[in-house]
Protein backbone atom coordinates (compact mmCIF):
# COMPACT_ATOMS: atom_id res chain seq x y z
CA UNK A 1 0.00 0.00 0.00
CA UNK A 2 3.08 1.95 0.58
CA UNK A 3 4.40 1.79 -2.92
CA UNK A 4 1.15 2.35 -3.81
CA UNK A 5 0.94 5.80 -2.30
CA UNK A 6 3.89 7.00 -2.98
CA UNK A 7 3.41 5.94 -6.61
CA UNK A 8 0.02 7.79 -7.07
CA UNK A 9 1.77 10.72 -5.58
CA UNK A 10 4.46 10.60 -7.96
CA UNK A 11 2.28 10.70 -11.32
CA UNK A 12 0.06 13.35 -9.67
CA UNK A 13 2.73 15.56 -9.44
CA UNK A 14 4.13 14.62 -13.05
CA UNK A 15 0.96 15.28 -14.51
CA UNK A 16 0.13 18.70 -12.99
CA UNK A 17 4.30 19.71 -14.46
CA UNK A 18 3.81 18.08 -17.65
CA UNK A 19 0.53 17.71 -18.64
CA UNK A 20 0.72 18.93 -22.32
CA UNK A 21 3.28 15.59 -22.97
CA UNK A 22 0.61 13.56 -21.74
CA UNK A 23 -2.15 14.81 -23.23
CA UNK A 24 -0.49 14.22 -26.81
CA UNK A 25 1.78 10.81 -26.12
CA UNK A 26 0.23 7.55 -25.07
CA UNK A 27 3.59 6.18 -24.73
CA UNK A 28 4.58 8.79 -22.81
CA UNK A 29 1.50 7.77 -20.13
CA UNK A 30 1.84 4.15 -20.52
CA UNK A 31 5.66 4.93 -19.53
CA UNK A 32 5.30 7.47 -16.82
CA UNK A 33 2.04 6.97 -15.28
CA UNK A 34 0.12 4.11 -15.45
CA UNK A 35 3.77 1.33 -15.37
CA UNK A 36 4.65 3.16 -11.98
CA UNK A 37 0.95 2.50 -10.71
CA UNK A 38 1.14 -1.03 -11.70
CA UNK A 39 4.50 -1.65 -10.17
CA UNK A 40 2.70 -0.01 -7.02
CA UNK A 41 0.24 -2.34 -7.49
CA UNK A 42 2.88 -5.38 -7.83
CA UNK A 43 2.46 -5.62 -11.38
CA UNK A 44 6.17 -5.69 -12.95
CA UNK A 45 5.33 -3.98 -16.57
CA UNK A 46 9.40 -5.97 -17.49
CA UNK A 47 8.16 -9.33 -16.56
CA UNK A 48 6.57 -10.79 -19.54
CA UNK A 49 5.00 -13.88 -16.85
CA UNK A 50 2.86 -10.87 -15.53
CA UNK A 51 2.83 -8.17 -17.56
CA UNK A 52 2.01 -8.41 -21.55
CA UNK A 53 1.90 -5.71 -24.11
CA UNK A 54 -0.33 -5.36 -27.15
CA UNK A 55 -1.07 -9.11 -26.69
CA UNK A 56 -3.78 -9.90 -29.71
CA UNK A 57 -7.11 -11.21 -29.28
CA UNK A 58 -10.12 -12.13 -31.71
CA UNK A 59 -11.52 -8.83 -30.89
CA UNK A 60 -8.45 -6.88 -31.38
CA UNK A 61 -5.26 -5.69 -28.89
CA UNK A 62 -5.30 -3.95 -26.03
CA UNK A 63 -2.44 -2.31 -24.41
CA UNK A 64 -1.88 -5.05 -20.95
CA UNK A 65 -2.63 -7.88 -20.16
CA UNK A 66 -2.09 -8.74 -16.62
CA UNK A 67 -1.24 -12.18 -16.07
CA UNK A 68 -1.05 -14.74 -12.96
CA UNK A 69 -0.23 -18.43 -12.89
CA UNK A 70 -0.38 -18.32 -16.52
CA UNK A 71 -4.10 -16.88 -16.66
CA UNK A 72 -4.76 -13.51 -18.03
CA UNK A 73 -6.80 -11.81 -15.02
CA UNK A 74 -7.61 -8.41 -16.73
CA UNK A 75 -7.05 -6.34 -19.86
CA UNK A 76 -5.78 -2.47 -19.46
CA UNK A 77 -6.76 -0.14 -22.25
CA UNK A 78 -4.56 2.96 -22.32
CA UNK A 79 -5.36 6.38 -23.31
CA UNK A 80 -3.34 9.61 -23.79
CA UNK A 81 -4.27 12.27 -21.21
CA UNK A 82 -7.01 14.20 -23.73
CA UNK A 83 -9.17 11.32 -24.28
CA UNK A 84 -12.34 11.14 -22.39
CA UNK A 85 -12.49 7.30 -21.44
CA UNK A 86 -16.23 7.55 -20.51
CA UNK A 87 -17.53 8.05 -23.75
CA UNK A 88 -19.52 5.13 -24.46
CA UNK A 89 -16.85 4.36 -27.64
CA UNK A 90 -13.79 4.64 -25.74
CA UNK A 91 -15.32 1.78 -23.31
CA UNK A 92 -17.08 0.04 -25.80
CA UNK A 93 -13.27 -0.88 -27.10
CA UNK A 94 -12.05 -2.47 -23.63
CA UNK A 95 -15.91 -4.11 -24.07
CA UNK A 96 -15.28 -6.28 -26.81
CA UNK A 97 -11.70 -7.23 -25.36
CA UNK A 98 -12.72 -8.37 -22.35
CA UNK A 99 -16.08 -10.25 -23.40
CA UNK A 100 -14.50 -12.10 -26.45
CA UNK A 101 -11.79 -13.21 -24.37
CA UNK A 102 -14.04 -14.38 -21.84
CA UNK A 103 -12.27 -11.96 -19.04
CA UNK A 104 -14.85 -10.84 -16.11
CA UNK A 105 -13.25 -7.17 -15.46
CA UNK A 106 -11.31 -4.63 -17.68
CA UNK A 107 -9.52 -1.75 -16.61
CA UNK A 108 -9.62 1.52 -18.82
CA UNK A 109 -7.14 4.77 -18.01
CA UNK A 110 -6.05 7.78 -19.58
CA UNK A 111 -3.50 7.74 -16.73
CA UNK A 112 -5.75 10.32 -14.36
CA UNK A 113 -9.11 8.76 -15.01
CA UNK A 114 -9.01 4.70 -13.93
CA UNK A 115 -12.05 2.62 -14.61
CA UNK A 116 -12.65 -1.03 -13.82
CA UNK A 117 -15.59 -2.59 -16.08
CA UNK A 118 -18.08 -5.26 -15.52
CA UNK A 119 -17.48 -7.44 -19.30
CA UNK A 120 -21.54 -8.53 -19.25
CA UNK A 121 -24.00 -8.63 -16.97
CA UNK A 122 -27.57 -9.45 -18.29
CA UNK A 123 -29.74 -6.84 -18.72
CA UNK A 124 -27.64 -3.73 -18.14
CA UNK A 125 -26.11 -1.10 -20.25
CA UNK A 126 -22.28 -0.26 -20.63
CA UNK A 127 -22.43 2.64 -18.31
CA UNK A 128 -23.88 0.47 -15.38
CA UNK A 129 -21.31 -1.75 -15.53
CA UNK A 130 -18.48 0.52 -14.51
CA UNK A 131 -17.72 -0.74 -11.09
CA UNK A 132 -15.84 1.97 -9.97
CA UNK A 133 -13.84 5.15 -11.29
CA UNK A 134 -11.03 6.55 -9.67
CA UNK A 135 -10.15 10.42 -10.27
CA UNK A 136 -6.30 11.10 -9.21
CA UNK A 137 -6.57 14.76 -10.26
CA UNK A 138 -10.17 15.05 -8.40
CA UNK A 139 -10.07 12.61 -5.38
CA UNK A 140 -8.08 12.19 -2.54
CA UNK A 141 -5.42 9.80 -3.22
CA UNK A 142 -6.57 7.36 -0.08
CA UNK A 143 -9.79 7.22 -1.95
CA UNK A 144 -8.22 6.43 -5.60
CA UNK A 145 -5.81 3.87 -3.57
CA UNK A 146 -8.49 1.90 -2.29
CA UNK A 147 -9.86 1.07 -5.44
CA UNK A 148 -6.81 0.95 -7.08
CA UNK A 149 -5.65 -1.58 -4.81
CA UNK A 150 -8.73 -4.16 -5.95
CA UNK A 151 -6.53 -5.02 -8.85
CA UNK A 152 -3.33 -5.47 -7.27
CA UNK A 153 -1.67 -8.69 -8.13
CA UNK A 154 -2.64 -10.32 -5.04
CA UNK A 155 -5.87 -9.29 -4.61
CA UNK A 156 -6.80 -9.63 -8.27
CA UNK A 157 -8.39 -13.47 -7.51
CA UNK A 158 -10.33 -12.10 -5.24
CA UNK A 159 -11.78 -8.92 -7.17
CA UNK A 160 -15.54 -9.90 -6.64
CA UNK A 161 -15.45 -9.96 -3.32
CA UNK A 162 -13.23 -6.99 -3.10
CA UNK A 163 -15.37 -4.83 -5.27
CA UNK A 164 -18.50 -5.76 -3.76
CA UNK A 165 -17.34 -4.83 -0.31
CA UNK A 166 -16.13 -1.49 -1.76
CA UNK A 167 -19.84 -0.38 -3.09
CA UNK A 168 -21.15 -1.34 0.53
CA UNK A 169 -18.81 0.68 2.43
CA UNK A 170 -19.50 3.89 -0.68
CA UNK A 171 -23.24 2.61 -0.62
CA UNK A 172 -23.47 3.04 3.58
CA UNK A 173 -21.32 6.26 3.80
CA UNK A 174 -23.10 8.28 0.95
CA UNK A 175 -26.37 7.14 3.22
CA UNK A 176 -24.85 8.94 5.68
CA UNK A 177 -24.34 12.25 3.62
CA UNK A 178 -27.75 11.96 2.20
CA UNK A 179 -29.31 11.59 5.62
CA UNK A 180 -26.96 13.68 7.92
CA UNK A 181 -29.70 14.01 10.69
CA UNK A 182 -29.64 10.31 10.96
CA UNK A 183 -26.36 10.50 11.78
CA UNK A 184 -26.70 12.79 14.17
CA UNK A 185 -29.71 10.93 16.28
CA UNK A 186 -27.36 7.77 16.15
CA UNK A 187 -24.25 9.70 17.36
CA UNK A 188 -26.21 12.12 20.16
CA UNK A 189 -26.60 9.04 22.92
CA UNK A 190 -23.50 8.05 22.28
CA UNK A 191 -21.94 11.12 23.07
CA UNK A 192 -24.68 11.86 26.25
CA UNK A 193 -23.08 8.44 27.36
CA UNK A 194 -20.05 9.33 27.12
CA UNK A 195 -20.23 12.79 28.78
CA UNK A 196 -22.02 10.96 31.64
CA UNK A 197 -19.33 8.46 32.19
CA UNK A 198 -16.00 11.82 31.48
CA UNK A 199 -18.06 14.81 32.98
CA UNK A 200 -20.50 13.60 35.38
CA UNK A 201 -20.79 17.39 36.43
CA UNK A 202 -21.96 18.66 33.16
CA UNK A 203 -25.48 18.49 31.63
CA UNK A 204 -25.85 19.44 27.79
CA UNK A 205 -29.04 19.17 26.41
CA UNK A 206 -29.33 16.95 22.81
CA UNK A 207 -29.78 20.31 20.86
CA UNK A 208 -26.73 21.41 21.95
CA UNK A 209 -24.85 18.04 21.02
CA UNK A 210 -26.90 18.14 17.76
CA UNK A 211 -25.85 21.61 16.68
CA UNK A 212 -21.95 20.60 17.58
CA UNK A 213 -22.94 17.47 15.67
CA UNK A 214 -24.14 19.26 12.69
CA UNK A 215 -21.15 22.05 12.32
CA UNK A 216 -18.33 18.69 12.88
CA UNK A 217 -19.97 16.54 9.64
CA UNK A 218 -20.06 19.70 7.26
CA UNK A 219 -16.54 20.00 8.01
CA UNK A 220 -15.89 16.48 7.23
CA UNK A 221 -17.89 16.56 4.48
CA UNK A 222 -18.26 20.59 3.17
CA UNK A 223 -19.79 18.91 -0.36
CA UNK A 224 -23.42 17.54 1.28
CA UNK A 225 -26.76 19.45 1.61
CA UNK A 226 -27.18 22.38 3.60
CA UNK A 227 -28.41 20.76 7.06
CA UNK A 228 -31.83 22.38 8.38
CA UNK A 229 -31.77 22.02 12.04
CA UNK A 230 -34.18 20.50 14.49
CA UNK A 231 -37.14 17.74 13.60
CA UNK A 232 -38.06 18.71 10.09
CA UNK A 233 -34.23 18.04 8.87
CA UNK A 234 -34.77 16.46 5.71
CA UNK A 235 -38.33 17.95 4.50
CA UNK A 236 -38.36 19.61 1.49
CA UNK A 237 -37.16 23.18 1.79
CA UNK A 238 -39.99 25.83 1.11
CA UNK A 239 -39.01 27.68 -2.16
CA UNK A 240 -39.23 31.24 -2.94
CA UNK A 241 -42.37 32.11 -4.24
CA UNK A 242 -41.77 32.56 -8.51
CA UNK A 243 -41.34 30.05 -11.03
CA UNK A 244 -38.00 28.86 -11.68
CA UNK A 245 -36.41 27.26 -14.86
CA UNK A 246 -34.34 23.86 -15.06
CA UNK A 247 -33.16 22.05 -18.36
CA UNK A 248 -32.32 18.55 -18.98
CA UNK A 249 -30.09 18.69 -22.34
CA UNK A 250 -31.53 21.54 -23.57
CA UNK A 251 -35.25 20.65 -22.94
CA UNK A 252 -36.39 23.56 -20.99
CA UNK A 253 -39.02 23.23 -17.68
CA UNK A 254 -40.59 25.46 -15.61
CA UNK A 255 -41.40 24.52 -12.06
CA UNK A 256 -42.05 26.67 -8.60
CA UNK A 257 -40.85 23.50 -6.33
CA UNK A 258 -37.58 21.66 -5.91
CA UNK A 259 -39.56 18.44 -5.98
CA UNK A 260 -40.29 18.81 -9.96
CA UNK A 261 -36.51 19.00 -10.65
CA UNK A 262 -36.68 14.73 -9.44
CA UNK A 263 -40.04 14.36 -11.33
CA UNK A 264 -39.61 16.49 -14.52
CA UNK A 265 -36.05 14.46 -14.74
CA UNK A 266 -37.90 10.97 -14.39
CA UNK A 267 -40.51 12.04 -16.33
CA UNK A 268 -37.28 13.45 -19.32
CA UNK A 269 -35.69 9.88 -18.72
CA UNK A 270 -38.98 7.75 -19.28
CA UNK A 271 -39.71 10.23 -22.68
CA UNK A 272 -36.19 8.83 -23.82
CA UNK A 273 -36.72 5.23 -23.38
CA UNK A 274 -35.25 4.65 -20.13
CA UNK A 275 -36.49 4.48 -16.28
CA UNK A 276 -39.14 1.49 -16.90
CA UNK A 277 -40.39 -1.25 -14.84
CA UNK A 278 -37.74 -3.42 -15.12
CA UNK A 279 -35.16 -0.82 -14.02
CA UNK A 280 -36.66 -0.33 -10.61
CA UNK A 281 -35.47 -0.25 -7.73
CA UNK A 282 -33.63 2.09 -8.52
CA UNK A 283 -31.76 2.52 -5.26
CA UNK A 284 -30.29 6.06 -3.65
CA UNK A 285 -27.95 4.47 -0.24
CA UNK A 286 -28.11 1.08 1.43
CA UNK A 287 -31.49 1.77 2.96
CA UNK A 288 -33.29 3.61 0.44
CA UNK A 289 -35.01 3.72 -2.91
CA UNK A 290 -35.63 6.85 -5.07
CA UNK A 291 -38.24 5.05 -7.75
CA UNK A 292 -39.76 1.87 -7.75
CA UNK A 293 -43.12 0.22 -8.80
CA UNK A 294 -45.01 1.10 -5.37
CA UNK A 295 -43.42 3.72 -3.25
CA UNK A 296 -42.01 1.79 -0.47
CA UNK A 297 -38.07 1.72 0.32
CA UNK A 298 -35.68 -1.18 0.67
CA UNK A 299 -37.15 -2.52 4.34
CA UNK A 300 -40.65 -2.15 3.14
CA UNK A 301 -41.22 1.65 4.54
CA UNK A 302 -42.86 4.22 2.97
CA UNK A 303 -41.49 6.77 0.80
CA UNK A 304 -42.50 9.83 2.73
CA UNK A 305 -43.46 12.32 -0.13
CA UNK A 306 -44.24 10.13 -3.27
CA UNK A 307 -44.94 11.16 -6.59
CA UNK A 308 -46.30 9.61 -9.78
CA UNK A 309 -44.54 9.79 -13.02
CA UNK A 310 -45.99 9.85 -16.44
CA UNK A 311 -45.69 6.08 -16.88
CA UNK A 312 -46.73 5.19 -12.90
CA UNK A 313 -43.64 4.81 -11.23
CA UNK A 314 -43.32 6.49 -8.07
CA UNK A 315 -40.37 8.54 -6.95
CA UNK A 316 -39.45 9.93 -3.86
CA UNK A 317 -39.29 13.82 -3.22
CA UNK A 318 -39.09 14.00 0.48
CA UNK A 319 -35.87 15.80 0.21
CA UNK A 320 -34.57 19.62 0.68
CA UNK A 321 -33.16 21.84 -2.36
CA UNK A 322 -29.88 20.29 -2.35
CA UNK A 323 -30.76 16.94 -2.10
CA UNK A 324 -33.45 16.83 -4.63
CA UNK A 325 -30.63 18.76 -7.24
CA UNK A 326 -28.18 15.67 -6.43
CA UNK A 327 -30.61 12.69 -6.37
CA UNK A 328 -31.60 14.10 -9.84
CA UNK A 329 -28.35 14.26 -11.29
CA UNK A 330 -27.08 10.80 -10.20
CA UNK A 331 -30.57 9.96 -11.30
CA UNK A 332 -29.19 10.74 -15.04
CA UNK A 333 -25.49 9.15 -14.42
CA UNK A 334 -27.22 5.86 -13.96
CA UNK A 335 -28.56 5.91 -16.92
CA UNK A 336 -25.63 7.20 -18.88
CA UNK A 337 -25.76 10.75 -18.80
CA UNK A 338 -23.58 13.03 -17.45
CA UNK A 339 -24.76 14.97 -14.33
CA UNK A 340 -24.26 18.68 -15.75
CA UNK A 341 -27.04 16.91 -18.64
CA UNK A 342 -29.15 19.16 -15.89
CA UNK A 343 -28.62 22.43 -14.88
CA UNK A 344 -30.94 24.48 -12.37
CA UNK A 345 -31.23 28.29 -11.89
CA UNK A 346 -31.60 29.17 -8.37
Amino acid sequence: MNDLNAALGTVTERMKRFRSLYEQNEMAVRDQIINPILRGLDWNPENPEEVQPNVSTEEGVPDYALIKNGKTMLFLEAKKLSIDVEQREVMSQLARYVFGAGTKYGVLTNGAVWMLIRSFEEGTTLTERVVWKADLENEELPFVSRKLITISRSNVEQIEVLVKKVQILDEIWQSFLDEPEEMIRALTPVIQSTILQGYPDYQFEDTEIQSFLRERIKEIAPQMPELEPGPSAGRVAPVPSGEKRMSVEGEVFQFRNYFEVLVNTGNWLIKKGKLRASDCPVGMGYRRNLVNTQPKHKYGDDFRAPKKLSNGLWIETHYNIAMCINYARRLLERFGYPSDTLVVER
